[in-house]
């Protein structure tokens, strides 16, 4: 009989199930980028790391530690510790197994773990030095298969973004690392009296919302997602106007400045929000096909202008179809990037307003270089 528990099984059972979402969706500069903070699950900041969160509960009186976590090796099988007769034996420690595919680190309450048998090339530590968390990234490999890696963690979570360097979407380990500096982090930051982004401006419980300090509620768009608790918001703070969708017991499901979406108006970005939140495809204005040709796809889009393969491979071209392109919608102007990810294409959308003065094909490729390094448009 086997008795040995599937975990792993066990814990996304517990979660049921719901419709997939195409990774491209998550994985382009962008499109539906999560802004600085989030507790259960942090959003992918440039390229196309993958990025996953964990919650956890400490016993009374717990704390999570940071261990220095040296260069890891297989334990040796012939060594033994020393015991006394009258020594109690030590407590068992209770741990997750890893699976096959994980990457060879993780943050837990007890601080950072390091795989069995896993070599660290390279280690950085207090990459937020302003927030109360823990971080490290590592440059480590493990059976043959290098990887790179940004975790941070706190006494109630952890987020790591994972990359394999293969993958071509950054030259090199320290830059990386700074696009994920750049892109502030994961669930906690220091406080002070002006409010910060997301959860730090509002909270929302039992459907009763409160406002941090000096925090204007603009508009309210009370159940956008279908069949979810759910709730739109326009805020003004210190920071600037805030768009932000909640769902399901006050975790921010998205949020962005709106100085940082390329949408024109809230009501456009809060329905590409839903659509993605529900499991569809998000507000596309174009189809992209293989060969990096686009089509309208929304009624009323008029493609004046377009361009297969532009250069930006910190947004996945390159390795992928793709094209820039730019539309006429709805009397304004739009730039679109599409790229044709595997899981489902993803096109960012960014109105000509919103461009830095770009009005040309050339100049919004160029604008959207640089703001590869600011964690892309919205």
């Amino acid at each position: 009989m086997d008795t040995e528990i599937d975990w792993a099984r066990e814990l996304e059972q517990s979660f049921g199930t719901g419709d997939d979402v195409p990774v491209g969706h998550y994985v382009a500069v962008g499109h539906q980028a999560v802004r600085r903070r989030r507790a259960t699950v942090a959003a992918a900041g440039v390229a196309a790391a993958i990025v996953v969160g964990t919650t956890w509960a400490l016993a009374p009186g717990g704390a999570p530690r940071s261990d220095d976590a040296p260069v890891a090796t297989e334990p040796n099988p012939t060594a033994s510790p020393t015991s006394s007769p009258t020594s109690a034996a030590p407590e068992p420690v209770a741990t997750f197994p890893w699976r096959k595919n994980d990457p060879p680190a993780r943050a837990t309450p007890d601080g950072l773990e390091i795989r069995p048998g896993a070599v660290v090339h390279e280690r950085r530590d207090d990459l937020y030095p302003g927030k109360d968390t823990e971080s490290a990234a590592l440059d480590i490999s493990y059976k043959g298969g290098r990887w790179w890696l940004v975790l941070e963690w706190d006494g109630g979570g952890s987020s790591m973004s994972s990359l394999r360097p293969e993958d071509g979407l950054f030259d090199t380990f320290d830059a990386f690392v700074r696009a994920e500096v750049a892109n502030g982090g994961m669930t906690s930051g220091p406080a002070d009296d002006d409010p910060g982004m997301a959860d730090g401006l509002v909270t929302w419980r039992g459907g009763k919302l409160e406002t941090a300090p000096r925090v204007t509620v603009v508009r309210q768009v009370p159940d956008p997602v279908p069949g979810d608790d759910s709730l739109g918001l326009v805020l003004q703070s210190a920071e600037g106007t805030t768009w932000m969708l909640l769902t399901q017991g006050g975790d921010a499901a998205s949020w962005s400045l709106d100085t940082d979406s390329g949408w024109l108006t809230f009501d456009q970005w809060l329905a590409d929000q839903v659509a993605l939140q529900s499991g569809n495809p998000g507000l596309d204005l174009v189809d992209l096909a293989e060969d990096g040709t686009v089509t309208a796809s929304a009624p009323g889009v008029v493609v004046l202008d377009q361009r297969a393969d532009p250069d930006l491979e910190r947004y996945g071209t390159g390795k992928h179809p793709s094209a820039v392109a730019l539309l006429e919608w709805q009397g304004e102007r739009w730039f679109v990037l599409a790229v044709g990810f595997p899981e489902g294409a993803s096109v960012t959308t960014v109105a000509e307003a919103k461009a830095g003065g770009a009005d040309t094909l050339d100049e919004f490729v160029a604008f959207m270089a640089d703001r590869a390094d600011q964690g892309g448009m919205r």
